[in-house]
């Protein structure tokens, strides 16, 4: 974009909306930032860290929340939580205990051309789901450039390898609550909605499913698009191992050398902080959280939130020396320095200015408002609604940062559900799996960006094969809705606790 368009657009879109300014109504003008926040999002008119932090002088000016109100929402127990689990994953990274995972599995995999593909589609998959999507894929490109400069493929047939980790990784990050920022914010919308099921071991349980199925239909139509008739060949004839490429696994995983303190005391505490998450809540059986319970002074309960336990983990990486036997001063198994260096804080932010949006908009009625202009809907069959939540979803989510699209959606679906009394969960599972399932273009998600700028990648394949593979995901998540899901949720029926007080208690007579 050039300057003077993004410097029009960055003027022109507070204009176009601030007729809202003009009324007595609180939730139109609290429509005027959402609307405003959503066109800077999209666009990316300034960095989206900055836009996050919009509301926090646009709702005191315009009486919306106060200025302590809204800065606190940027800092809520889910964002402790996911900036606890991004922590790990730094000392995951640091350790070099990903490696070992990755190079491992494709030593396992083959080294046929499909077999070499799906072996570096499967550790990028398993990799994003505990640690950033875009340090999965950027981890393991440059194992997959040394296989590529050994085989010497095609054109082609480079494309369609370097495309699979990115594709991979997108996929999946959808495999745990930590795995991606929307998943992490659809949590904090849920917070509410006391009794919902939705925890850490029922969203694997209902998310590695489909998960595993959007795997093979990337590989799959990767193939498909890039090669063929030769599929044929790739999937059925018996190949000569290539003892080149598995030399080249073989070197990385010797030059690793022998696992050390660093990765087993990594790996001990991401153990240990998997299996806290897992016990939390875990739904068949009381959790340690119900058990700790407590009350204070004035006799209230204090719940352990999944951030409290994540932070005392992590707090551990600072203390433990990374090797006290040959080298104490070797320092701890992470430092503050490489946190300071390496952790995305502006994802802390783009969560939050979502979470404000949402309190913004209870606290100003808007959600009633909006909520109000959706009833005509509720004549419509659920699972139509849902399909056209998911193609919006996946329009915006194309050139608009995935956490920023969850953040505008979210809400409103979440209202929409109220509204039709139709299950929170079956819409709003449907929209943030859909946020993360983007393949079309480079923007969409950062591992997109990451293997398009290694070069050679067309974007008008990035654009065909994306088509196939977000219809192919949106398939696939309504079946899992429909089935194992609807199982695990009973997302058939309007459940108790759907029904919450959305305006926090204010009147919403205007």
């Amino acid at each position: 974009m050039k300057w003077w368009v993004k410097l029009v657009l960055q003027v022109g879109t507070p204009l176009l909306f601030s007729p809202f300014l003009f009324t007595s109504s609180t939730a139109l003008k609290c429509a005027f930032v959402v609307l405003v926040m959503a066109v800077y999002w999209t666009l990316e008119l300034a960095p989206l860290p900055v836009t996050s932090m919009f509301p926090v002088f646009m709702f005191p000016f315009l009486g919306i929340l106060d200025t302590n109100t809204t800065s606190t929402i940027y800092l809520k127990g889910t964002n402790m939580m996911y900036m606890g689990s991004l922590m790990m994953a730094l000392a995951v990274e640091e350790s070099g205990l990903h490696k070992r995972i990755a190079i491992r599995a494709l030593l396992v995999a083959g080294t046929g051309t499909s077999r070499i593909m799906f072996g570096f589609m499967l550790p990028t998959a398993f990799l994003s789901m505990w640690i950033s999507n875009a340090a999965a894929a950027a981890m393991m490109l440059p194992i997959m450039e040394a296989v590529l400069e050994h085989l010497n493929l095609k054109h082609k047939h480079r494309t369609m390898m370097l495309l699979s980790v990115a594709y991979a990784a997108n996929v999946g990050g959808t495999g745990t609550i930590i795995g991606t920022p929307p998943n992490m914010i659809l949590m904090e919308f849920l917070q509410p909605y006391v009794g919902q099921p939705l925890n850490f071991g029922s969203w694997i349980l209902f998310a590695v499913p489909q998960l595993v199925l959007n795997l093979v239909f990337v590989w799959t139509i990767l193939q498909i698009y890039f090669l063929g008739s030769e599929i044929r060949f790739l999937l059925y004839k018996q190949q000569t191992p290539d003892l080149g490429v598995k030399n080249i696994f073989l070197e990385k995983y010797k030059s690793l050398g022998p696992m050390s303190f660093h990765e087993k005391s990594v790996l001990s505490l991401f153990s240990t902080l998997v299996l806290i998450w897992f016990t939390r809540n875990p739904g068949f059986m009381p959790g340690w959280a119900e058990l700790l319970q407590s009350q204070n002074a004035q006799g209230k309960t204090i719940t352990i939130g999944s951030a409290s336990p994540t932070i005392l983990v992590v707090s551990l990486l600072f203390l433990i020396p990374r090797n006290p036997k040959e080298n104490p001063d070797a320092g701890t198994l992470l430092t503050w320095e490489q946190v300071r260096t390496r952790f995305p804080w502006g994802i802390i932010l783009l969560m939050g200015g979502g979470f404000a949006l949402a309190e913004g908009s209870k606290a100003s009625c808007l959600t009633e408002l909006v909520g109000s202009q959706l009833r005509p809907l509720s004549v419509l069959p659920a699972p139509l609604v849902l399909m056209a939540l998911c193609l919006i979803t996946s329009a915006v989510s194309q050139i608009a940062s995935n956490s920023a699209t969850t953040s505008m959606v979210l809400p409103v679906v979440l209202n929409m559900a109220t509204v039709l009394q139709v299950n929170p969960l079956y819409l709003a599972l449907g929209v943030t799996l859909t946020a993360s399932n983007a393949f079309m273009l480079p923007v969409s998600t950062p591992p997109n960006a990451i293997v398009f700028s290694s070069g050679g990648i067309r974007i008008l394949d990035m654009i065909c094969v994306g088509i196939m593979l977000n219809l192919s995901s949106l398939v696939v998540t309504l079946l899992s809705l429909h089935t194992h899901g609807t199982l695990l949720f009973n997302l058939e029926q309007f459940p108790a606790w759907g029904n919450i007080t959305l305006s926090a208690g204010t009147s919403c007579i205007n």
